[in-house]
Order: structure tokens, then C-alpha cells, then sequence
């Protein structure tokens, strides 16, 4: 974990002290569709997620940068009846699985086109990702928390649509590293927001 830490400040350090020729902070909003462990702890698409991303241009064609994110996942399981640990009874309710997950990545793109152009590109992220884990029933929930070192090969497109702004469209996969008690995670995040220069 200290050296997924320690590669992300690096990184961010370098960005900042490299000859950008542009700097882009992008708002997207996120939705995603699980696949994996995920799917089958919660199969439900999300809609309810975001992404804040900062990209620092070392030449036309490369930037490094960061990112930060949200995703919540969410499936209502039915009314359902469990046993107790133990065996010392059962409880009865509705019960609702959810995941919340925050990843915090450093990033590295590579563009084609020109400068002012549609720029269509690929990449990535490595970093860390904070899972909670939520099985709800009734009035009950056991939540379980984790970090999982987590990756994000990218594809994506840039769109001017005004003086300093684009339309900025990606599709990732994500997937976070079976990490303690708790398996890989694997989901594919559909994003669309706006960048601008800074």
C-alpha cells in the first residue's frame, strides 16, 4: 500500500514540476456495468458515480496527471429470510447489497490529432481503490471496508466545443487486486463530462 502511495505523490510531483504546454481538469459523470466478483455480489449497472481528473501535458502527444472517483453499486436482493451465526435464529427483511468504492490513481495518456483538434487517446491509471462492502438486511447490515491496489486501461476521445473546453467522453476497465479476505473486482465505467484548460 506505502508504495502504490508513494508512486501516486511521484507522479503528481512530476506533473506539476514538468514544461506542460496545457493543463486539463475534467468533471465526468460515471456509470458502470459490473463484471466478475463484482457482478456477482451486486450484477446491477450503476449510475451513480464521478470523476475528477487533472492531466498535465509533458509534450503534444503524452500527459501524466491524477485521478479521483466514485462509483456506488447497488442491488435490492428481495425479501429473504438467513439464519443467524451461530444458529441462534434467523432474521427476516429486505435485503440490498451495495459496493462504494473511491479510487485515487495516477494517470498516463497518450493523445493522436492536433493540438485544438478531436484528440482520440489511450491509457491508464494505477493507484489505490477504497471498497466498502454493504450486505443489508432489514434493519441489520455487516459492512466490510478494504483497499485494493487497483488499474484502469483507458480509451477516449477529446472533443473541442468552445474556447478552452471539450466534450470529453472515455470507457475504462476497471480492476482492483484481490486484497486480505476480499477477491478481485472487475467493472467497466462509461464516463462523459467537460475538460478545460487551466
Amino acid at each position: 500500500m506505502k508504495k502504490i502511495i508513494t508512486l501516486v505523490v511521484a507522479l503528481m510531483a512530476f506533473s506539476a514540476t514538468t514544461f506542460a504546454q496545457e493543463k486539463i481538469l475534467s468533471l465526468q459523470y460515471s456509470m458502470a456495468t459490473p463484471s466478475g466478483n463484482t457482478a456477482s455480489f451486486t450484477d446491477a449497472s450503476s449510475f451513480r458515480g464521478g470523476t475528477l481528473e487533472y492531466r498535465h501535458f509533458i509534450n503534444p502527444s503524452m500527459s501524466v496527471g491524477f485521478s479521483l472517483g466514485y462509483q456506488k453499486f447497488y442491488k435490492y436482493q428481495g425479501y429473504n429470510t438467513v439464519e443467524l451465526p451461530g444458529g441462534d435464529g434467523h432474521i427476516s427483511g429486505q435485503e440490498y447489497n451495495y459496493i462504494d468504492q473511491f479510487p485515487i490513481m495516477a494517470t498516463y495518456h497518450y493523445y493522436f490529432g492536433e493540438q485544438g483538434g478531436i484528440r482520440p487517446y489511450i491509457g491508464g491509471g494505477i493507484g489505490a481503490a477504497h471498497y466498502e462492502y454493504t450486505n443489508q438486511m432489514g434493519s441489520m447490515a455487516y459492512v466490510g471496508k478494504q483497499w485494493h491496489m487497483q488499474i484502469a486501461p483507458e480509451v477516449g476521445v477529446l472533443f473541442p466545443i468552445g474556447h478552452s473546453v471539450y466534450l470529453h467522453t472515455n470507457v475504462k476497465y476497471n480492476y482492483a487486486f484481490e486484497a486480505g479476505n476480499y477477491s478481485a473486482q472487475q467493472y467497466w465505467g462509461f464516463n462523459v463530462g467537460l475538460a478545460f484548460d487551466l
